[in-house]
């Protein structure tokens, strides 16, 4: 997935803070990431679930360019 397909996804995430979306990301079928906006917010949440950590981001950019390298590192298709 390309950066700026990971920005816009995380700009329409944060467009629509106002209701609770949560965006899954999985590999052979099996749930490893998900990504949220913080309601009433624009602070993403990224919850590794192969570790159970969360990280937050202030930074669209930021998140967008860990998402990638937690893709490329799960090889998420």
């Amino acid at each position: 997935m390309s950066k700026e397909s990971l920005i816009k996804m995380l700009e329409t995430l944060c467009q629509y803070n106002n209701v609770e979306i949560t965006h899954t990301f999985s590999s052979n079928e099996q749930p490893v990431m998900t990504v949220r906006c913080l309601k009433h917010t624009r602070t993403i949440e990224v919850t590794n679930l192969k570790n159970n950590t969360v990280k937050l981001f202030d930074n669209i950019e930021e998140s967008a360019e860990t998402l990638q390298l937690l893709i490329n590192e799960n090889t998420i298709v």
